[in-house]
């Protein structure tokens, strides 16, 4: 069965997804996670932050990464909500204020691989096309605002488990995929993706997804992959878990 996929890239100069178990290092994933796409996408069509986590709940998303993925570390300092109650004799602001490492993407650039329900396509579409969105759409935090450029609707239909070279992140719940090594190419895992954060900010589920840090395909077998041509050839994505 053939079905329609929205394409478009997004980039920023920096991007941080903050890994949410991490505490006195704060450092993030090294592409944008499924809850981001999802909030990003509503930021274009204008959905509220309750109502996208719902209506994008079941939507088919896959990643790409375009750019070669860099990552910059920084030192910030924090100062603990506490430093702001009513001053005390015995305490002095100081004791608040702690040097924190932050981690960010540096220009990272993803493509998304989009399928939903007619509606939310055409209203996505006519966005995308019209570079227009409703709220300001950025990577991570409010201060990494994105840009994007819509790339097409194309037909995507599944294709056999065999070997074939994977364009996206390969995600997985359980068990690894089946993964071709090659001389010279190289692979990362990433683990404890947030896959559907809800209104009320808890993580409902998560996924583990093998990349290239080089934004390079990866040939793997006994996937679920599906294949879109774009017209310069094939590209074979693997949609996360919903």
């Amino acid at each position: 069965m053939q079905e329609k996929v929205i394409v478009f890239d997004v980039w920023a100069p920096f991007a941080y997804f903050r890994k949410g178990f991490t505490t006195t290092t704060a450092i993030t994933f090294p592409f944008i996670p499924r809850s981001a796409v999802e909030g990003l996408i509503g930021a274009i069509l204008g959905l509220d932050s309750d109502e996208y986590s719902e209506r994008l709940n079941d939507a088919r998303i896959a990643v790409g990464i375009v750019n070669k993925i860099s990552k910059m570390p920084f030192a910030m300092m924090h100062t603990h909500v506490d430093a702001w109650k009513p001053p005390s004799k015995n305490i002095k602001l100081e004791n608040f204020r702690a040097r924190v490492k932050v981690e960010f993407l540096h220009d990272p650039k993803f493509r998304i691989y989009f399928n939903h329900d007619l509606d939310t396509q055409n209203d996505l579409k006519n966005k995308l096309l019209g570079h227009e969105t409703v709220f300001t759409p950025y990577l991570g935090t409010s201060s990494m605002i994105a840009n994007f450029e819509y790339l097409g609707e194309y037909l995507c239909s599944q294709i056999p488990k065999a070997v074939v070279p994977i364009s996206s992140i390969i995600p997985f719940i359980d068990r690894m995929p089946e993964i071709s090594l090659e001389d010279g190419a190289v692979y990362a895992i990433e683990q404890n993706i947030p896959a559907h954060i809800k209104a009320d900010r808890t993580v409902t589920r998560t996924y583990s997804a093998i990349y290239s840090p080089y934004g390079t395909k990866i040939k793997a077998s006994g996937l679920e992959a599906h294949a879109l041509n774009r017209g310069t050839g094939y590209e074979n994505v693997v949609f996360i878990p919903t």
